[in-house]
């Protein structure tokens, strides 16, 4: 192969063939989960199959184990995998966002995406709500420390009537700074 061009079709082929190969294996994969043939050999999950069987490493088990549980679900997965349209980093966003109702618009949406792409396009069809958090105050046990309410009404005497009361955050650095300084 002396030229560019001979050499990039070398590599096409070469390309397509790997793509076929994680796909027939991703295939296989499924079949031998479906039938759970890991709880055989010892295994608690297919997970553990990979990692420790066929050494793969956790990222790499958890990729090939989403991608066969896809397949189970929704086999028309298979073909986009084979021919490089769907990537296997790009798997478990669609994963979780796909449905038997949505799967036909769902699924070519992630054609040749990146994981970043991927995880943008997830986010566009299945939008989260922002996780509410809770804050937990505890108080502090000390004999030393005066308790909040003398704390408060000290402060309040001592401030004139226009500024504002302490939050419950200005209150602990309060506390605290009393006790340290």
């Amino acid at each position: 192969m002396d030229n560019a061009r001979e050499f990039s079709s070398r590599l096409l082929v070469l390309l397509r063939r790997e793509q076929g190969a994680m796909a027939d294996f991703l295939v296989a994969l499924s079949d031998f989960d479906q039938r759970r043939l890991w709880v055989g050999m010892g295994y608690t999950s297919l997970f553990y199959y990979l990692r420790r069987e066929l050494k793969l490493s956790s990222g790499a088990a958890f990729l090939r184990k989403t991608a066969a549980e896809l397949l189970q679900r929704f086999p028309e997965v298979e073909a986009p995998l084979r021919d490089g349209r769907l990537c296997i980093s790009s798997v478990c966003e669609l994963s979780k966002v796909i449905t038997a109702e949505n799967r036909a618009d769902a699924l070519p949406r992630f054609f040749h995406a990146s994981k970043n792409e991927a995880k943008a396009v997830a986010a566009e069809i299945a939008p989260r709500e922002a996780v509410p958090q809770r804050v937990v105050v505890t108080t502090v046990a000390s004999r030393s420390l005066p308790s909040r309410t003398a704390i408060a009404s000290s402060e309040a005497s001592a401030r004139p009537a226009s500024e504002p009361t302490l939050e419950l955050g200005q209150l602990f650095r309060l506390v605290c700074n009393r006790r340290h300084g």
